[in-house]
């Protein structure tokens, strides 16, 4: 890697371990005071924070990073819908408890995450940031998952109702959309993709955690 990509990758980790920071102090600045406060107290930068993680489709693309294209689109797409559809569009979801919980459980990985990144890129990455980076995910990531489900599941009444994103026919295209039925396949679907995702991540676990135990 070239001495500008990685001082750009490094910019661009710093940045979003800041952002993500800055939502966890504001959502458990407003969970002291309203426990079902936190989305609405950090809905601007935590929106503004996951949609600029687009970015990391480009840098593996680019090949800047070893995360598969597809893996990280993947998990970008996933976030975001659940964020701008099910959550962020569903006004009575904003102070539930999956909202909470889905806030945390992604802003409590992430700033360990993006830290554990700029200490990889900069080649001072302490054992205990190592240990946190690929420990933190396995009571985080099936918290994360449950509350994406959970909205998904509370959105189908709201999306039923309004006819939210759903497209009928007869229109110019010849294309009928419902997103009722978008969401329950892919409330099926999102066990399967956890399993994948998580499995995943105890394999690099041992491989990361294991080199450090040599080292």
């Amino acid at each position: 890697m070239g001495a500008l990509a990685r001082r750009y990758l490094v910019l661009y980790n710093v940045a979003q371990a800041c952002g993500w920071l800055t939502v966890l102090a504001k959502a458990s600045r407003a969970s002291l005071d309203d426990a079902t406060g936190a989305y609405d107290a950090c809905r601007s930068t935590l929106m503004v924070f996951q949609l600029a993680s687009f970015a990391e489709i480009a840098h593996a693309v680019a090949g800047l990073t070893p995360t598969p294209a597809a893996a990280a689109l993947a998990q970008w797409s996933g976030r975001t819908h659940c964020l701008k559809c099910a959550l962020d569009a569903v006004k009575t979801s904003h102070a539930s408890v999956a909202a909470t919980a889905l806030v945390f459980a992604w802003a409590l990985t992430e700033v360990v995450r993006y830290p554990s990144y700029v200490g990889g890129l900069i080649g001072r990455s302490p054992k205990w940031l190592t240990w946190s980076r690929y420990t933190v995910f396995v009571p985080l990531y099936p918290l994360g998952a449950a509350a994406e489900m959970k909205l998904m599941y509370d959105a189908r009444a709201h999306a039923r109702k309004t006819k939210m994103y759903a497209v009928t026919m007869p229109n110019a295209y010849n294309f009928a959309f419902d997103y009722v039925t978008f969401l329950n396949a892919l409330l099926v679907a999102y066990p399967f993709l956890f399993y994948t995702l998580y499995r995943y991540m105890f394999a690099q676990r041992r491989k990361k955690l294991g080199k450090a135990k040599e080292n």
